[in-house]
């Protein structure tokens, strides 16, 4: 029943990172639309809540592109794998659950990085 517990917590953890880094992308392009003097995503839906939902549609429905003479796998799975590498780095942050839980995380992060 813990072990369950556990997959969970990780679960929502992931899910609130994804989320928060949606809207800490719409804050960026906010701010970077009052230092350019122009319109920033603010004038989609009610003071830009949509936008990150409208990005992520716009990527989930582009036409994908991929070179001729190249590797299939290697081209379409490096970004998964960067991603993967990327929230790798999110095991070693302490839970109260107590997920990962090892003395050279800092280590473990320079590593990954």
């Amino acid at each position: 029943m813990l072990d369950f517990f556990i997959i969970i917590v990780f679960l929502f953890l992931m899910i609130f990172v994804m989320v928060g880094l949606a809207f800490l992308t719409l804050l960026e392009r906010r701010v970077l639309g009052y230092v350019h003097i122009r319109k920033g995503p603010n004038k989609v839906g009610f003071v830009g809540i949509l936008q990150p939902f409208r990005d992520a549609i716009r990527l989930f429905t582009r036409e994908q592109y991929f070179p001729l003479v190249s590797n299939y796998l290697i081209y379409y799975f490096s970004p998964v794998f960067g991603f993967f590498i990327s929230l790798l780095v999110w095991l070693v942050i302490p839970y109260l659950s107590g997920f990962i839980s090892f003395e050279l995380g800092l280590l473990f992060i320079v590593c990954v990085s």
